[in-house]
């Protein structure tokens, strides 16, 4: 079975200049948990999960810096002002210098699940030759299409 047959093709994505309140509406009004992030040719610049908003408005805790004895202490900081400050930050902050791991459409779903199982991915994009997004893959798109090609045959 191919990455094509299985892909979700109406994806929703974000654009690196959009807020982060931009993007947690996308996610939160579709009930997706990630969304690829697309340049305006629809060219990837990567991925944005629920995992990466969490760990970016996670409140920080209190922590001292001595600058050669000179003293600061950055108070803690709480969720809620943590979440109001970061809200207006574009998305592109939470963009990562990563190398991004793909799929294109003619990849068999046994790559998707090397992938996705290796990586511990949630999605994965599906990409064609210019880089430009034209699907992702799930893990649950994965476990329904090895229950439905494989355990229903057995």
């Amino acid at each position: 079975m191919l990455v094509n047959e299985i892909m979700i093709k109406n994806v929703f994505t974000a654009h690196p200049e959009q807020t982060i309140k931009e993007l947690l509406t996308i996610m939160i009004e579709n009930k997706i948990g990630g969304v690829p992030v697309i340049d305006e040719n629809g060219k990837l610049l990567g991925m944005i999960s629920d995992g990466d908003i969490l760990r970016y408005i996670s409140p920080r805790k209190q922590t001292i810096h001595d600058y050669f004895l000179h003293i600061t202490v950055i108070p803690d900081v709480t969720l809620s002002t943590a979440v109001k400050t970061s809200l207006q930050q574009p998305v592109s902050r939470l963009l990562k210098n990563r190398k991004i791991v793909t799929l294109s459409e003619d990849d068999d779903l046994s790559k998707a699940v090397s992938l996705i199982s290796k990586h511990h991915f949630k999605k994965i994009p599906v990409v064609d030759t210019e880089n430009r997004v034209v699907g992702v893959v799930s893990r649950g798109d994965a476990i329904r299409m090895i229950y439905k090609d494989i355990i229903e045959k057995i």
